[in-house]
């Protein structure tokens, strides 16, 4: 079974999809940097940098965004996709060899640009002038001539038929891709989204047109909308939200989109936090775990660095009833079930190499290889995997989706100069009010003293002071927030104003 919980606060919404009641994969927008991926701007060339081949643009936000030479759109051949991958151009070969940036484009020249990747750090937005414009059932590519079907269709039937409508509504010109949701619909409603996406591009292109000045011609749908639109379809059983105002904008949406699934969308209406009574907020936790704890008593360890990402797998605990090589096998298939959950939840990408422990049997080697080759199909980023070798290792290649959860809910940490990783304010901050929302709903204290950071005091006396107020209002208690000045970023204590004793404690020392 797969569901999605949804989970909206002032300062961020989080959403969560449950495989079989796990944890599989966490997205959050905080309020402070929401993402702008999808977003179309109107820009202009700032500068071209031929020794990177790529040039920054001005979009009209606060930091340039930049472009690379093979995101750059121009005269190239039909090209056939699958749902989710980017194009690229075949590069137009001349007497000295590929194209260079610098006789593509030109200074101050106005582009209309795409985000494909949020700004990271003091690296400004990923930009592409590959446009796409998503749809229930059909990504429009109104730039390129390209068409594709999503590999998750397998049927060759299906895909078949589908081939043969895309031939004869695909607009002139322009790109078509059938999205997994176009599976098994009748002509008509894949015609429509076509014809209602190009009405869009007509809107985009009409706005480019006449803005004089750098900035956003189109604004994607926020997080919730878009997960809805791009991954509420009838593989998800059930949608859980707990906010009455976004329940209502969902069914609005479907009654558009799809309203056969509006019966699938509950509202969560309970005083527990909805994460918290779905036990979520534990896995979500473990995510700045080092090691992951198996079932069986093993564990495995992963460890982000510059270059990849190394897990290694360990017996543990685990001794088996059996032999040792049958001991090792159920150790490294369970390990390849966390570690494929984990990828996805962690969105770890770039090059990941995971060791697991050497077996001398080959049979075994290519009986986890194929158990791990089929736990990743459930994964929507693009991979590639090799062969197990002699060492018992793995070396694949993922996809980046999105920013790393692990950068989301943390910072570089100030105590060990950036070597590790610590809750952020935000996150601190909001762990604080979920725990005084659950302490509230059991405890009959009518005032108490939350002893924190000077930094987290500060945030909930001044910027975020609403949301406590709103606290106090809505359960009815008092609530005093005292500055420790030698606790650590992540310390906390609650304590009774009456008596003041510590009910929840939460710092290192203690």
């Amino acid at each position: 079974m797969k569901e999605l919980v949804v989970n909206v606060e002032s300062l961020e919404t989080r959403i969560a999809l449950l495989e079989n009641q796990k944890l599989t994969e966490l997205m959050i927008e905080r309020a402070e940097k929401p993402s702008i991926v999808g977003n179309i701007y109107k820009g202009r060339v700032d500068s071209i940098i031929p020794g990177i081949q790529a040039a920054f643009i001005d979009i009209g936000t606060n930091k340039n965004g930049f472009l690379y030479v093979s995101d750059i759109s121009t005269d190239f051949e039909d090209i056939i996709l699958d749902e989710g991958m980017v194009p690229r151009p075949l590069h137009r070969k001349t007497m000295t060899g590929p194209s260079r940036i610098q006789n593509i484009i030109h200074t101050n020249q106005n582009l209309m640009v795409q985000v494909v990747k949020d700004q990271i750090g003091n690296k400004g937005a990923r930009l592409t002038t590959f446009i796409t414009i998503p749809g229930r059932y059909v990504v429009l590519f109104p730039t390129i001539n390209a068409t594709g079907v999503s590999k998750k269709i397998e049927s060759v039937k299906e895909r078949e038929r589908l081939r043969k409508i895309m031939h004869q509504i695909k607009p002139q010109g322009m790109g078509i891709v059938f999205r997994t949701a176009a599976e098994n619909k009748p002509r008509e409603d894949l015609e429509n989204d076509v014809m209602y996406l190009i009405r869009v591009w007509d809107e985009v292109n009409e706005k480019f047109r006449n803005m004089k000045s750098p900035g956003l011609v189109r604004e994607d749908l926020n997080p919730i909308l878009r997960i809805v639109r791009d991954r509420f379809t009838k593989e998800i059983q059930r949608l859980t939200i707990d906010n009455s105002i976004q329940y209502e904008k969902i069914i609005n949406f479907l009654n558009i989109l799809e309203p056969t699934l509006k019966k699938r969308v509950r509202l969560y209406k309970l005083k527990t936090p909805i994460f918290e009574k779905m036990n979520i907020e534990r896995e979500i936790d473990k995510i700045l775990q080092r090691n992951v704890q198996l079932k069986s008593g093993g564990y495995i360890t992963i460890d982000l660095t510059e270059a990849l990402v190394a897990i290694d797998v360990n017996t543990g605990s685990f001794i088996g009833k059996k032999e040792l090589e049958e001991t090792i096998l159920q150790t490294n298939l369970e390990a390849a079930e966390e570690i494929a959950r984990q990828v996805r939840l962690r969105d770890l990408n770039g090059i990941i190499v995971i060791d697991f422990i050497d077996m001398s049997l080959e049979q075994n080697r290519k009986k986890l290889l194929n158990h791990f080759l089929n736990l990743l199909k459930n994964d929507r980023a693009k991979i590639t995997v090799s062969e197990i070798s002699e060492l018992g290792m793995i070396e694949m290649t993922r996809q980046r989706l999105k920013q790393n959860v692990i950068k989301t809910l943390s910072q570089p940490c100030p105590y060990c100069y950036g070597c590790g990783h610590i809750k952020s304010n935000t996150t601190v901050l909001l762990d604080i009010i979920r725990k005084l929302k659950s302490m509230f709903l059991v405890n009959k204290e009518k005032k108490f003293i939350v002893q924190t950071h000077p930094e987290i005091a500060k945030r909930l006396r001044e910027e975020n002071a609403p949301l406590l107020e709103n606290l106090q209002k809505e359960f009815s208690k008092e609530i005093i927030i005292e500055s420790v000045s030698d606790f650590h970023i992540e310390d906390y204590r609650i304590l009774s104003a009456r008596t003041r004793i510590i009910i929840e404690s939460r710092v290192y020392r203690d």
